[in-house]
């Protein structure tokens, strides 16, 4: 895909601070800005997956509370243990 121009405007500081970087590491500003955009997404977006995995094991946990159902620890990490292999094992039942 192709890449399309976006205008962001900076402070002239900042905007000399990209240049007089770019040029010691001997790249465009436009590159390390690029560059720098990624990064900041990636992160972020990382971030936002982490939350909810955090949201998420959250509610199980009140689920299972509530409920009172849960998996044998043994099961389970018996089943983890066949991950991978030829003939791994079913998820172990759920009961209270």
């Amino acid at each position: 895909m192709g890449a399309s121009a976006v205008s962001v405007k900076i402070e002239p500081e900042l905007r000399e601070r990209v240049k007089r970087l770019a040029a010691k590491r001997q790249r465009t500003p436009q590159s390390l800005m690029r560059d720098a955009i990624r990064e900041y997404v990636e992160r972020e977006e990382a971030h936002e997956a982490r939350e909810a995995f955090w949201r998420d094991a959250d509610e199980a946990w009140r689920e299972s509370r509530e409920t009172g159902l849960h998996a044998d620890s043994a099961e389970v990490l018996a089943w983890l243990a066949t991950w991978g292999e030829e003939t791994k094992l079913p998820p172990p039942a759920c009961r209270q």
